[in-house]
């Protein structure tokens, strides 16, 4: 009894390990991108949000990597990226792509009075991870550039992926932060700069990350050690990370206003 006990508390510790290495902007990033965006919503969205979810955007912040997995949500397995052509328009890629998902619940869900609460907790629970990660620096993907495809390069000596390096850089470039930490150092925007951010669809910000992103590739070569690259590249690398986790906050909240807002 206590060996298969241990065998299962294996599994169990495997399975969350798993998880973890999987999960887009890493936990830290997820919860600071929800944390934030919280701080952006209208009392009514605020007060509709806990009424639905019954906890913090954060608690949910990574619902969806942790569901992927499992029967009824496998398709949202997909809905993390976007993809681009060689102008940056976002390819449909047949609906398997964040922007497209993004953009049919934002347009679902201004009736959501309409809606029984689970199908309005899911969505919910979708938007809060989707629109964040859809910004994560190698959420792009670029099919006419194979040389973008992922590869490793160097984290003190660790080597990685260089999709998960993004995924990890909001912890690993931002050691020790908390959410609030993130909020506190990164929140400073005007409410005009916020305003012109926010503008559009998802689509729209699909196409501005496809055009944008592809420095990223250049900044960080294949089998680079970070640690060793020029002080302004790193400097810039943490700029990225740092504009892409606020445009995913202030993005998700009014995303989130714009739905609540009656």
């Amino acid at each position: 009894m206590k060996q298969k006990l241990i065998l299962a508390l294996a599994v169990i510790v495997a399975i969350a390990s798993a998880t973890r290495e999987v999960q887009a902007w890493g936990g830290a990033g997820h919860s600071a991108i929800a944390y934030i965006a919280e701080k952006h919503l209208t009392p009514e969205a605020r007060q509709k949000c806990q009424h639905y979810l019954r906890h913090s955007l954060a608690y949910y912040a990574s619902w969806q990597d942790q569901w992927r997995f499992t029967d009824p949500y496998k398709e949202i397995h997909y809905w993390h990226t976007s993809k681009v052509d060689a102008e940056n328009n976002p390819l449909p890629n047949n609906g398997r792509v964040a922007n497209i998902q993004i953009d049919r619940i934002r347009k679902e869900m201004k009736n959501y009075q309409e809606m029984d609460d689970s199908t309005i907790i899911v969505n919910l629970k979708l938007l809060i991870h989707m629109v964040g990660d859809m910004h994560c620096p190698s959420h792009t993907g670029y099919p006419d550039q194979p040389a973008y495809k992922g590869y490793n390069i160097y984290r003190s000596g660790k080597k990685t992926g260089f999709h998960k390096f993004w995924d990890a850089s909001p912890a690993y470039l931002h050691k020790g932060w908390t959410c609030e930490d993130f909020h506190r150092n990164l929140d400073k925007m005007k409410r005009k700069q916020i305003a012109k951010i926010v503008e559009g669809t998802a689509e729209d910000w699909a196409r501005q990350n496809g055009a944008e992103m592809r420095e990223v590739y250049k900044l960080i070569p294949r089998d680079a050690e970070y640690t060793q690259l020029p002080e302004q590249d790193r400097q810039r690398a943490v700029e990225i990370c740092e504009q892409q986790m606020l445009r995913g906050a202030y993005r998700l909240a009014h995303v989130l206003n714009e739905i609540f807002q009656k």
